[in-house]
């Protein structure tokens, strides 16, 4: 009985932890994509400790990896239409704070991944909409221009899981055509 819990346990922690929905995906496939973005929480309640992108018309989310410093990607994207479906964080005054994105329409995230590549949503500012002092708070994110989409590459680029995989050379790429654009 406590080998199957355990079992239960570590199956369960697993599948918490992993990045995708569906099959495992390789990080050399082909027909994956890398989607970035950048999230300067300063003046919310938390951190982000988690965020989740919503595939439109489909089961399930995909989860970023989040960096401390606002910095959050999927390096493992299929084809297909997503949007930020939620952010997540906690603190020790706040507790467990969920911030929902709606569900319907579309929202400053939204993208339309056609053919695998480099995608960067933005760089966008948590802003607080005050409300009434009953009322349950609300929250918009607005375009900043900073960082830019050439800075978060070049960060990426320093990460372990880069060097070495197909996506040393699609952000390298990427940032050669950023560049000559200047």
């Amino acid at each position: 009985m406590i080998r199957a819990l355990a079992f239960i346990a570590v199956v369960s922690l697993t599948a918490c932890a992993s990045d995708s929905i569906g099959p495992e995906r390789d990080l050399n496939d082909p027909s994956n994509s890398l989607v970035f973005v950048h999230i300067d929480m300063a003046d919310a309640p938390t951190n982000i400790d988690d965020a989740t992108l919503k595939p439109q018309g489909e089961e399930g989310y995909w989860h970023l990896v989040v960096e401390d410093d606002g910095l959050m990607y999927q390096r493992y994207l299929p084809s297909g239409s997503y949007q930020f479906s939620r952010l997540a964080g906690s603190s020790f005054l706040h507790g467990e704070v969920l911030y929902d994105f709606p569900a319907y329409g579309q929202n400053a995230s939204a993208i339309r991944i056609q053919k695998p590549g480099v995608y960067f949503l933005g760089s966008f500012k948590y802003k607080e909409i005050k409300t009434g002092f009953f009322e349950q708070s609300k929250f918009d994110i607005e375009r900043v221009d900073s960082p830019t989409e050439l800075e978060l590459l070049n960060r990426l680029l320093k990460e372990d899981w880069v060097r070495g995989s197909q996506w040393e050379k699609r952000i390298q790429a990427r940032i050669t055509e950023l560049s000559k654009k200047k």
